[in-house]
C-alpha cells in the first residue's frame, strides 16, 4: 500500500474496544505501527476527515491523536498535518524510551533549557565513572558522602541537621512508611488534613493505622480540632504537608505552626513533616523540624524540587527518636536507596547543578501559573506562586469525574477530589498538575481547551 493510500484510507478498528474511545484510537495507532500497517512518515487523515469516516465527533479523534502524540507515536506539523513518528526500531540505532509518564502523579515541569540539559547529561557521565561501586549494596541509611551533600542541601531550607539524625531513603513514600511502622502500632490514630496526600491513605491502610481527617482553613489545620481529636481519639501522630500542600496549595504560616506545635507538645503528639514542596518557595516559613526538633520526623524528598525519577528523600529523625529502628524499618521496606541515584543527587548538590534545576522549575512553574490565571476564572482556582499544581472547583452541572475524564487526551494530569479526602464527602473539585512531560505550549493548549469546557458550562 502506498503512503498516499495510507493517508486517505487508514482508519483504526476500535470495534470491541473497552474504555474511552480516544484511548482506543491511540492504541490502534500503536498496534498498526507494530504490525506494519503504519510506517514512519505516513501522513494520517485529518481529525475532521477521520471523525466523519468513523462516525465520531471531532473532539474524540483530537484527543486520540493527542494521546498518541503524548507517547511519541505521531507528531503534528504546523501547516502540513499529522505524521507517524513511531515504528519498529532499527536495531542499528540506540533505543529511546517512549514517554509513558503517569499523569496522575504530581510532578514538576521538565527542564527545557538546552544548556542545563547538557549539564545534566554530562553529570550522568561523571557519576558513571564510579559505576562498579554504585552497583553494589550500601548501608540502608546511606553513605557519609551522600549524607554530607544532603546536609548541605538541607541548609538551604534552614535545617540544622546536627539537631537530628539523617538517613538517605528511597523516596518520601518509603520514608513515611518506615517512620510510621516504628512510631505507631496497628489500630493507633493519626491526624491529618481532611484533604491530604493520597499516598498517606494507602500507607495507613497497609499498616492498619486509623486516619483522622481534621478541618483546615487557608492557614492549615484548626488547632482546636487537633485538641478535640487528641482528647477523643488519642492521636499519636500528626502528619503535615505544610508548604504548598498537596492538593490545595496553601502554606501554613508561622503563627499557626507555633499553635500546632504547642498542641503537639501538650499531648505528646509526634509530628511527621512531609516537606515535599518546601524548597520551591524562595522564602518559606521555618520547618516544623526547627520549631519542634524533639517531636518532628522531617522528610525532604527531591521529587518535587529536582525530579521524581531520582527516588531520593532525606529523613531527619529526632536525636532520641530510635534511629536504628528507623534504619531497620527502611531496610525492610526498600533495602536501600539507589546508590546510583543518591550519588547523582549528591553530584548535583555539590556542583551547584541542583540549584540551577530548582531555579528552572521555579521559573517554569510561575510561567504556567500565569497561563492558568488567564484561562480559568480565579474564583474556581486555589493556587500559589511557586506551585506547579492547582486545586480547581468545578462549576455547577460540570462534575469532577467528567472534567478528569476529559483531560486524559491532553498533556496535563487531573485527579478527582475523591483520592484526597479523609472522613469527608469529596467536594466537586480536582487537582490539576501543570508540570510533568507537558511543554509550555502543550500546557497552554490544554488550558485553553479546559477554559472552553468551563465556558460551555456557563462560567
Amino acid at each position: 500500500m502506498s503512503v498516499a493510500m495510507r493517508r486517505f484510507d487508514w482508519a483504526p478498528d476500535i470495534s470491541g474496544s473497552e474504555g474511552p474511545l480516544f484511548e482506543a484510537i491511540a492504541r490502534c495507532i500503536a498496534d498498526d505501527i507494530d504490525d506494519g500497517r503504519l510506517s514512519i512518515g505516513d501522513h494520517l487523515p485529518t481529525q475532521r476527515a477521520l471523525a466523519r469516516r468513523m462516525g465520531l465527533d471531532v473532539t474524540t479523534v483530537a484527543r486520540g491523536y493527542a494521546e498518541a502524540a503524548r507517547i511519541g507515536l505521531i507528531e503534528a506539523r504546523v501547516g502540513a498535518g499529522t505524521f507517524v513518528r513511531g515504528g519498529r526500531r532499527n536495531e542499528s540505532q540506540p533505543s529511546r524510551r517512549a514517554d509513558l509518564a503517569d499523569r496522575s502523579m504530581n510532578q514538576p515541569p521538565d527542564v527545557q533549557e538546552p544548556g542545563l540539559l547538557d549539564q545534566m547529561r554530562a553529570s550522568v557521565n561523571d557519576v558513571g565513572q564510579s559505576l562498579p561501586q554504585l552497583l553494589r549494596y550500601q548501608p540502608s541509611g546511606g553513605v557519609s558522602q551522600d549524607k554530607s551533600a544532603a546536609t548541605d542541601w538541607l541548609t538551604r531550607r534552614g535545617i540544622l541537621v546536627d539537631q537530628h539524625a539523617l538517613l538517605i531513603t528511597a523516596g518520601a513514600h518509603a520514608a513515611i512508611s518506615a517512620t510510621l511502622s516504628v512510631v505507631m502500632n496497628r489500630g493507633d490514630a493519626m491526624a491529618c488534613e481532611a484533604i491530604t496526600y493520597p499516598g498517606l491513605r494507602k500507607i495507613a491502610n497497609t499498616l492498619g493505622v486509623t486516619l483522622c481527617g481534621l478541618p483546615a482553613d487557608e492557614q492549615g489545620i484548626d488547632p482546636q480540632s487537633l485538641i478535640d481529636a487528641a482528647r477523643r481519639k488519642h492521636i499519636r501522630v500528626l502528619y503535615l504537608n505544610p508548604t504548598l500542600r498537596n492538593p490545595t496549595t496553601e502554606t501554613i504560616p508561622v503563627a499557626r505552626r507555633a499553635e500546632l506545635v504547642d498542641v503537639a507538645r501538650r499531648f505528646g503528639i509526634t509530628i511527621i513533616e512531609d516537606d515535599a514542596y518546601g524548597f520551591l518557595p524562595v522564602n518559606p516559613p521555618p520547618a516544623f523540624a526547627m520549631l519542634a526538633p524533639e517531636l518532628t520526623y522531617y522528610i525532604a524528598g527531591l521529587a518535587k524540587c529536582l525530579g521524581p525519577g531520582l527516588r531520593i528523600a532525606y529523613l531527619l529523625t529526632p536525636t532520641e527518636g530510635g534511629i536504628e529502628r528507623i534504619a531497620d524499618s527502611l531496610r525492610a521496606v526498600s533495602v536501600m536507596a539507589s546508590p546510583l541515584m543518591s550519588a547523582l543527587a549528591s553530584h548535583w548538590i555539590e556542583s551547584g547543578l541542583a540549584d540551577a534545576i530548582l531555579a528552572s522549575i521555579r521559573a517554569e512553574s510561575r510561567a504556567r501559573r500565569r497561563l492558568l490565571a488567564k484561562s480559568i476564572p480565579s474564583q474556581w482556582v486555589s493556587s500559589s506562586e511557586y506551585a506547579f499544581h492547582a486545586w480547581i472547583q468545578t462549576p455547577e452541572f460540570l462534575r469532577r469525574e467528567r472534567v478528569v475524564d476529559w483531560t486524559r487526551g491532553y498533556a496535563l494530569g487531573a485527579v478527582a477530589s475523591d483520592e484526597f479526602c479523609v472522613g469527608i464527602e469529596p467536594p466537586e473539585a480536582f487537582r490539576l498538575c501543570l508540570g510533568g512531560a507537558a511543554s509550555r505550549e502543550d500546557t497552554a493548549r490544554a488550558l485553553d481547551a479546559l477554559a472552553d469546557l468551563f465556558q460551555s458550562a456557563g462560567v
